[in-house]
């Protein structure tokens, strides 16, 4: 088993496209400009492996790695849980309060990356936040945390390696799957899903018909990109059925999501724009 294990590592490190990583740059910098460090950043390649931080260019934009990715074609979208962050301005500026962000902006905060998750102003990028730090998700050998007795006591569980996954589910998605694509598909999705329980406890209090409207997007998305998944593999679950797996965070999940319908007004072109963003999955299914 050790073997193997370190025979795939070794493929993996292989296979693992050079690139700019934003981890690498001088963590003193104020702010960074991609384009004078690189400006020509490699092409995105669909059989390389990419990691957080990486910087590809595709069809003349640049993209940042959220997590682990590999063959999924970076596109211009504001979800993050294909794997990209879509860079719509090449300079990463370090947070500053009182300044408003925008969903899809990528902010240094410490030694951390923060991307947006919705528009929000003196907030500041923490776990639980209008924030999700960009961080790997997959790992050969993971340290995942132990059980804990308050797993399952209130809706937000326990994070014991604060990594912003709750730690029941990152323990079932790895213990269930074994590819990398349905781990880091299931494990990006989370920030979408724990936002239903940010809304139930009163973290947005900017809440706003743009906001319903992306969850609402959100959602509808990973539904969409979940049945793609399974004409490959028809025993995946859709990660919302695995995310709220109590009682409580079921009936949370309903009454957040009908907060962010009340919102809207019923629109079928806005619904219909949902199922654009799936079609990334396209080249791991194949």
């Amino acid at each position: 088993m050790t073997k193997l294990i370190i025979i795939i590592a070794w493929l993996l490190f292989c296979s693992h496209a050079y690139a700019t990583n934003i981890f690498q740059l001088n963590p003193q910098s104020k702010n960074i400009n991609l384009t004078d460090i690189q400006p020509n950043h490699p092409q995105w390649n669909a059989r390389s492996i990419y990691v957080a931080g990486d910087v590809v260019t595709h069809n003349n934009s640049l993209f940042i790695a959220a997590f682990w990715v590999k063959g999924i074609e970076p596109i211009e979208n504001q979800p993050h849980w294909d794997g990209w962050i879509w860079l719509q301005n090449t300079v990463i500026e370090k947070w500053q309060a009182n300044k408003v962000y925008q969903a899809g902006n990528l902010v240094k905060h410490g030694a951390d990356y923060y991307h947006a998750r919705y528009w929000n102003e003196n907030n500041e990028p923490k776990p639980h936040s209008s924030w999700q730090r960009i961080k790997d998700l997959f790992y050969l050998t993971p340290d995942l945390p132990p059980e804990h007795p308050d797993d399952y006591k209130t809706l937000d569980g326990v994070d014991q390696n604060d990594n912003g996954i709750r730690d029941d589910y990152e323990r079932y998605v790895y213990e269930k799957f074994d590819s990398p694509q349905l781990i880091t598909f299931s494990l990006g999705a989370a920030s979408t899903l724990q936002l239903v329980i940010d809304i139930e406890q009163g973290r947005i209090p900017n809440l706003d018909t743009e906001i319903g409207k992306q969850i609402i997007l959100d959602f509808i998305n990973i539904s969409f990109c979940t049945e793609m998944i399974q004409n490959t593999f028809p025993s995946y679950r859709n990660p919302k059925l695995m995310y709220f797996n109590t009682i409580d965070r079921a009936y949370a999940n309903r009454k957040a999501q009908n907060k962010a319908h009340d919102l809207i007004p019923w629109d079928d072109d806005f619904h219909y724009v949902a199922d654009k963003d799936c079609q990334m999955l396209e080249g791991i299914m194949k």
